[in-house]
Parts: C-alpha cells; structure tokens; sequence
C-alpha cells in the first residue's frame, strides 16, 4: 500500500504490480493529496469528522460503562439481575438486524427534520445527530466488564470511605474509578478502533459530503478519482486507504498492552 501510493494512475494499470512494486517515474502527488487535500480539500474535513466522531464516541463510552457498571455492581433495586440479563441478550442479536429498525428509528424522530410525532419528515437523518445519539449508546460488554471489576472489590473499602466523610460522588470517581483505570483503557481504545473503522453509520443513515469520515468517504472518492478514461485512481484510492489504517494501527501498536491488561485485571491486587 505504502509503495502504491508512489504510482501514477497509468504506470499503475499499466504494469503487474507485485508484492514490493517499485515505480519507474514516482510522484508524490497521492501522500500530498492525503496530507494536504492539495487535489481535493474535502479529504481534510472527512478527517476532521472522524477524529471528531471518534473522541466523541470514546468518551461517552468510557463514561456509560463505568457509571452502568458501577450501577449494576453496588446499587440494589428492584429488577436490577432481569435488567442486566436483558442488555446481555443483546449481545446475541447481530448489528446488521438493527440497521433498519435504527434506520427507521431515525427517520421518524418526532418533532425533527419536519417530522410530525408519528409520520413525516426526515427526522434525524443526514445530521450530526446521528453520531451524536449513536455513538454513547450503552457499551454492553464494556459494562459488563466494570461491574464484574467492581464487584471484585471489598465493599468495605467503600464504607470505610464513608466513614472518613467521603461522599457518593467522592467513592466512585476518587476511590473506585482509578482501580478500574486499566478496564477503562481497553473500553477506551477498542471503542475508538470501532468508531475510526465504522462504515455502516455514516454510509446509511447520512447523505451529505460535509458529514463524512475517511471510511465511507473513501467509497465515494473512488468515483471521484475517475478520470475522463474511466480508470479508477487506485493509488490514489489504496493511499487514502492507507490513511484510514494508520491511525489505527499505531493506537494498537503503542496501547495493546492496556488492552491485555483491561481484561486481565478485574479487580485490586493483594
């Protein structure tokens, strides 16, 4: 990928590129491109949208999880075990069975985009709010994860708390927050691999250039980079491709130890 990006576009469909390619005339003008948006400005904004959606999405996720695993493990109220079953069952169902009933969910949001409560409009569709509602939806297994780390620690250390005058507020964000630090870094980091990487949302339930992120821009690209011979620009398709992975890969690459620890630490040592 790293050296298709150096091809033209002709010199490219002209040869049988092989597993290291090396091209005759080099040009630099696809990384200038994906750098710069020098051949179309657009690229900058769909990256801007994806680190925008991406931090977005990972803070609300680390925070339902914590608050939703912290909920389940300490509080005791009527229906709590038949809740949590219930989000679990979830988990079984496959995301690609949600798409139209979220579609439709979207499309008919009351009193949006000229909707009447029940019919009408567009609702919320082709808007930010679609990343907006979408992405800090309950973490399932991210809860599921705090509250059985949570449960892990002696209740004791909580009403010892109590006792020294420590508030509710006081015990879950200065006491049992920082023990579940290393659950919060994979929540964190896996959550925004997921969001970095989505096509789905922003493929099917928005329309607009300006609401785009590098993975479902990059389809619409390909027909952009077609020239009047009607052959694809695929150097300049791999390199934007090649943008959209790097980031990704150098998350994993320099945090893949906090994902190993999120999940072998459940609780607190000694």
């Amino acid at each position: 990928m790293v050296m298709s990006g150096f091809f033209t576009r002709d010199e490219f469909s002209s040869r049988i590129i092989g597993f290291f390619p090396i091209p005759e005339e080099a040009t630099l003008n696809n990384y200038k491109m994906l750098l710069f948006g020098s051949a179309d400005s657009s690229i900058q904004m769909y990256f801007r949208n994806s680190v925008i959606r991406t931090i977005f999405s990972t803070f609300f996720a680390i925070l339902t999880s914590f608050l939703g695993g912290y909920a389940f493990a300490r509080l005791r109220f009527k229906g709590r075990d038949v809740l949590f079953l219930a989000l679990l069952a979830t988990q079984m169902i496959p995301g690609t069975i949600a798409l139209i009933p979220t579609y439709l969910q979207l499309a008919r949001w009351p009193f949006a985009g000229g909707n009447h409560i029940f019919t009408g409009g567009s609702g919320l569709l082709d808007t930010w709010w679609v990343y907006f509602l979408g992405g800090p939806a309950i973490n399932i297994m991210g809860t599921f994860l705090v509250k059985q780390s949570i449960e892990k620690v002696p209740i004791e250390l909580d009403e010892a708390a109590k006792v020294d005058g420590a508030g509710t507020l006081r015990i879950i964000f200065g006491i049992l927050f920082p023990l579940q630090l290393p659950i919060m870094a994979y929540i964190g980091i896996t959550t925004a691999l997921g969001t970095w990487n989505d096509f789905a949302t922003p493929f099917f339930y928005t329309n607009s250039d300006h609401l785009q992120t590098l993975p479902s821009a990059i389809a619409r690209l390909s027909s952009a980079a077609t020239g009047a011979t009607g052959t694809p620009n695929y150097p300049l398709i791999i390199t934007l491709g090649l943008g959209t992975t790097i980031p990704a890969l150098l998350i994993f690459f320099f945090l893949q130890k906090y994902i190993v620890q999120g999940l072998a630490n459940t609780g607190i040592k000694g």
